[in-house]
């Protein structure tokens, strides 16, 4: 008998996404991207309930795309709308300095999903404000001096992102074209640029959102208005369905062998909104902490 499907303790979002396990911590992170808050509980891989009570770090003004760890200690980087700031606890989130402007703010743009990658630079998609969705959208890096470069352009919604356990691939999600990239990189070498990596995995149900890759290198993509979660292995073939009582899932996320779902409220779905678990039998790495850029 496969195990349940479990609905957490966790508040209930309009708009869950990005949740990073910290290993350095115990704990895992997640935002509500249109409230602008970033929660953070207790992470117990080896418990039935792998996430404990939840608490609220921080309350933005604005749609927060994603909020990453960064350093050694407790400072985080955010993607504010345009922006990525340095925020610490302790101070005022709305007085979070600016690192970078990635996206002109108003602009056509807001940043979205993001990751670290092996060297510990952030990695951010954005997606555009407009619907039906224009490509507009670009998916950013973040170097360890504040440098920002445009590694993908012409999206229609940047998104998920991951790497292979051994890092020599990275994985993105272009929501709106229904496709996973692949692009090779380089972990012994961050001035390597990435280059393609085949063509793009196509998607056909629902839309792909966020990802997680697990420990033998199988993509977890969250399918929004198709109410699952699909386990694609490297070449996009389907391996496992994971259903769920809600149209929109939007992320996941591994606590040791729990996947951690995060979704969005939807009108007239009393089961939206809320984060899940399931046991699935294989774990996914913790997430990586940024290099604070020069300065930070």
């Amino acid at each position: 008998m496969n195990p349940p499907l479990r609905r957490t303790a966790l508040p209930r979002t309009r708009l869950g996404e990005c949740p990073r396990p910290d290993a350095a911590t115990a704990t895992l992170s997640w935002v509500d991207l249109v409230a602008g808050r970033l929660w953070r509980a207790d992470a117990r891989p080896d418990a039935d309930e792998p996430l404990g009570a939840p608490v609220l770090l921080a309350e933005f003004p604005g749609e927060t795309g994603c909020a990453v760890r960064a350093g050694d200690g407790a400072d985080w980087l955010v993607a504010l709308g345009g922006a990525v700031v340095h925020w610490r606890p302790g101070t005022p989130p709305a007085a979070a300095p600016v690192v970078a402007q990635l996206e002109a703010d108003p602009g056509p743009a807001r940043l979205n999903d993001g990751a670290v990658d092996p060297h510990g630079r952030l990695w951010v998609g954005s997606i555009g404000h407009r619907r039906p969705l224009e490509p507009v959208a670009r998916l950013h890096r973040l170097g360890p001096d504040g440098t920002p470069a445009v590694l993908l352009d012409g999206m229609l919604a940047a998104n998920g992102i991951g790497w292979s356990p051994d890092g020599t691939r990275a994985y993105v999600v272009d929501t709106g074209r229904r496709l996973v990239h692949r692009l090779r990189t380089d972990p012994s070498d961050p001035t390597a640029p990435p280059r393609p990596g085949g063509p793009p995995l196509p998607v056909p149900q629902g839309l792909p959102d966020g990802l997680a890759v697990d420990h033998e290198g199988c993509l977890w993509v969250a399918l929004w208005d198709a109410a699952a979660v699909v386990r694609l292995a490297p070449d996009g073939t389907e391996l496992r369905r994971v259903e769920l009582p809600c149209s929109r899932p939007t992320a996941c996320a591994f606590v040791g062998p729990h996947l951690v779902i995060t979704t969005a409220a939807v009108a007239g779905e009393e089961a939206s909104g809320w984060t899940y678990t399931l046991d699935v039998g294989v774990g996914g790495p913790a997430a990586r902490r940024a290099v604070l850029p020069a300065g930070g």
